[in-house]
């Protein structure tokens, strides 16, 4: 168990300053403007129910002890790297640092299932072949998306085709390539009932060479275990501009949830008990992508799932266009809220509720967080306020509370430089149009109807993303011109808000962060042409 004192202590100074805020804040609210009070007190109930719901969550930290599969003990393991149109440089990446880890090749069943039916992808099989010649290298190719005999659509109906072409009787439609680069069909015996399934996704290195060896390891301690999340990193630019290393999330978060049962699948880096699998019907296809709720399904019907604090998988390029980075986000914000109202919940416990209701009401906060941004904007450019009050009066209830959740946010972050828990914050706020947009399509779809997925690129377009940012760049054109407008209009010592302005200028400072990503591999690409070094391509943040 991690010591985690500092959040303790900032959790239970937050509790007391809601004491101290919200019943101050009902008795003083502004009911001549009822239409600003009433959305402000519910933001500000949002605010506390999210916060109180993650100090209880945060709790307690923990970490799994180390657990090694000795030399020579090693079982075998069927690996899946889906593919639908990476480039196959990547794919070949992807796969030969899953075959030059530190576990016996022969161990390892590689199948790379191919989305896209592409001859290069063929040539990327039989190269690693030839590579690695004590490896049983596999390529697959699905049905055809909206065919029969396929179940799920994108990467989910792409595993499910190839796991299950590895558990029928008899020869598969899977070709094997021997040591003399011979292609043959596959017999079963090559992936069926291989205990262990790792499914890798196409551009996600391994750099971590004891990964196998000590996720298997965690698997071969307890037959209760259904997989093992580990880190997912990333290949971004220098101070990683859209947050897609996500610290909080695995530095901090996974812990939490390790603690108590509610670790869920991220997509790669990940190892599951081919029995869990089965038991659970293999990848679920209700929702958009598998990762998540395959993991949800596990814990309902009393697996464990363990998070171990490696870094098992690297992804060779991260979205840092607008475009592409609002893509992948709003899709894990809409699968997650559609989750959270319309999937099935019978099975877990009560804290597992609190961890999964923990993820819902982090995109819904984006509501309150809007009502946050534009309460600073009515109260410096049309002296508008949601509560009746002095300044000093107003200062004295909200600060501590303000105090309270940045240091809840600090202690959060742990032993994580500050740096990063601004820019986790930056990304947040600048995707609230974003998590908004999510949660009006989970409702508008409802549970019976499938949003239609799209595959998150995997080549970088630098461009000047202007219309995409729009609300962002209103709301802090807002913000500013209210501070603006404030300033010319009232004395500095005597007249002016400062509560206010210093909130307008936090929320500016925050949503400064989208719109210089706006032109992000633009600018990059412009300077390296005046450095006449390389333009920026896929590659230039290695």
């Amino acid at each position: 168990m991690k010591k985690n004192w500092l959040f303790r202590f900032a959790g239970i100074f937050f509790f007391g300053a809601t004491l101290w805020f919200v019943p101050w804040l009902v008795a003083h609210l502004n009911w001549e403007a009822g239409w600003l009070a009433i959305p402000f007190v519910l933001a500000t109930l949002m605010t506390v129910l999210l916060a109180s719901v993650t100090v209880i969550n945060g709790w307690s930290l923990q970490a799994p002890p180390e657990r090694w599969v000795p030399p020579g003990q090693e079982p075998d393991v069927l690996v899946v790297i889906p593919t639908a149109g990476e480039p196959p440089e990547m794919v070949y990446r992807t796969a030969q640092s899953v075959l030059s880890q530190d576990y016996p090749t022969h161990k390892i069943r590689l199948i790379i299932s191919d989305d896209s039916h592409r001859p290069a992808i063929h040539e990327v099989a039989r190269r690693l072949q030839s590579e690695f010649p004590a490896a049983q290298m596999m390529y697959y190719e699905p049905p055809l998306r909206g065919s029969a005999e396929r179940r799920g659509d994108a990467k989910a109906g792409n595993l499910n085709a190839a796991l299950e072409a590895c558990s029928v009787d008899g020869p598969i439609p899977i070709t094997v390539f021997t040591s003399l680069n011979l292609p043959a069909l596959a017999p079963i015996s090559y992936c069926e009932n291989i205990p262990f399934i790792e499914m890798r996704d196409a551009d996600d290195e391994l750099t971590d060479p004891t990964f196998l060896r000590q996720a298997i390891g965690q698997l071969l301690s307890d037959p209760r275990i259904a997989f093992v999340q580990t880190i997912k990193e990333a290949i971004v630019g220098e101070g990683d501009p859209f947050n897609n290393m996500e610290p909080l999330f695995y530095r901090r978060g996974m812990l939490a949830r390790n603690a108590t049962n509610s670790v869920f699948p991220c997509g790669s880096g990940l190892v599951w008990r081919r029995e869990a699998l089965e038991s659970i019907g293999w990848l679920p296809i209700w929702n958009l992508v598998e990762d998540f709720q395959s993991g949800v399904e596990a814990l309902r019907r009393g697996w464990r799932g363990v998070y171990l604090p490696i870094v098992g998988a690297r992804g060779q390029i991260a979205p840092e266009d607008i475009p592409n980075y609002f893509k992948q986000r709003g899709t894990w914000a809409l699968d997650t809220i559609r989750w959270l109202f319309w999937g099935r919940k019978r099975g877990l416990n009560w804290r597992q509720h609190l961890h999964f209701l923990e993820l819902g009401l982090f995109y819904l906060h984006s509501f309150a967080t809007l009502i946050f941004i534009l309460t600073p904007v009515l109260a410096l450019a049309l002296g508008i306020y949601p509560v009746t009050t002095t300044h000093a009066d107003y200062a004295l209830h909200l600060w501590p509370f303000m105090a309270a959740t940045e240091l809840m946010l600090i202690a959060l972050a742990g032993n994580l430089p500050y740096e990063s828990v601004w820019r986790s914050r930056q990304m947040w706020v600048g995707l609230i149009p974003v998590y908004i947009w999510a949660t009006v399509l989970a409702l508008a779809y409802g549970p019976k109807r499938k949003p239609v997925y799209k595959v998150t690129r995997k080549v970088h377009q630098a461009g000047l993303y202007w219309w995409e940012i729009m609300p962002q760049m209103l709301l802090f054109l807002a913000l500013v011109v209210s501070m603006l407008y404030h300033l010319a209009t009232h004395s500095l010592l005597f007249e002016a808000d400062w509560g206010s302005l210093l909130w307008a200028a936090y929320f500016a400072g925050l949503l400064s962060q989208v719109i210089g990503n706006a032109w992000y591999g633009l600018a990059l690409r412009l300077r390296r042409v005046q450095d006449k070094r390389p333009q920026w391509d896929s590659s230039h943040a290695r």
